[in-house]
């Protein structure tokens, strides 16, 4: 899974902390969502640490503290109507804005996100910017079946995820890719590229690019418009919104009706729970280590 840079944070804060010497600030992954109700939860001045009081005054929406442990507090902060996660260390003199792991090398942050910024639900998927891969079952045993997949154009594990959803496509899945932009410079142009296609032409595009990820026989990318450049970024607002730190992001909703999400590559015999299809045959061999 590739780590996915906590861009927005990341400027503000540098361009914030840079004349104060005594606060630092580490850069990694990001988090943000919806707008929160800032009136509700705002805290008063003088609990503040001194780096989150700077931020205050240059800004942002302080909405709420949490608890992580003895040498950190976790912040809920906003930004232009964006929420995210960063902590102080206990003596309130620094700011970290990154990935938390604890002793096992679990990412903490993932966690705090899922807890303290309320995810989008299942219907705000549909309002992203999204490539529909239909299910290619006859009409009389295709099933209601669909996943939403958020890819960056240049991620290997997305090509792979790719190639093992195929099958499920056959089976009666739909897939919705919705395209991010942050692994590469041309990124963002391949993104443009199959977005400003025409909708019945877009999973043509997609299939074609999957198809020559390897070979590098076409290009499938152009500068992008402004109209682009805000869709990648509800996109990517999205992704982060739901605590996805990588693609390929999967979302999809459990037997109770429950919406999960993982980022990275799965292993084949996880599809079947993902896709709620039966197992599907794989033969491609570039899927075997996934077995």
């Amino acid at each position: 899974m590739t780590r996915h840079l906590f861009l927005t944070l990341l400027a503000l804060t540098f361009s914030l902390l840079l004349s104060l010497s005594s606060y630092t600030l580490a850069e990694n992954t990001p988090a943000q969502n919806t707008p929160s109700q800032p009136a509700e939860t705002q805290l008063e001045l003088e609990v503040l640490p001194a780096p989150i009081q700077h931020l205050k005054n240059k800004g942002l929406v302080i909405v709420r503290e949490f608890p992580v442990g003895a040498a950190l507090k976790g912040w809920v902060v906003n930004y232009q109507g964006k929420d995210m996660i960063v902590y102080t260390t206990a003596d309130d003199e620094f700011l970290i804005n990154g990935v938390l792991l604890d002793a096992q090398g679990n990412d903490l942050t993932e966690g705090h996100q899922k807890s303290w910024i309320p995810r989008p639900s299942w219907d705000d998927l549909a309002t992203s910017h999204f490539i529909t891969e239909p299910s290619l079952a006859p009409e009389s045993t295709a099933g209601e079946s669909t996943i939403y997949m958020f890819y960056d154009a240049n991620c290997p594990f997305c090509h792979l995820a790719w190639l093992a959803l195929q099958p499920y496509r056959e089976a009666g899945l739909e897939v919705r890719w919705i395209p991010v932009a942050y692994l590469k410079p041309d990124s963002r142009d391949k993104a443009a590229a199959i977005l400003s296609t025409p909708k019945n032409k877009q999973a043509e595009h997609l299939r074609a690019s999957m198809q020559a990820f390897n070979t590098d026989t076409q290009d499938f990318s152009q500068p992008p418009s402004n109209e682009n450049k805000q869709q990648l970024q509800t996109n990517m607002n999205l992704m982060q919104s739901l605590g996805i730190n990588g693609t390929p992001g999967w979302v999809w909703l459990n037997k109770e009706g429950k919406m999960q999400t993982q980022a990275g590559m799965l292993r084949l015999p996880k599809l079947p729970n993902v896709t709620g299809l039966p197992a599907q045959k794989h033969t491609e061999p570039t899927l075997m280590r996934f077995r």
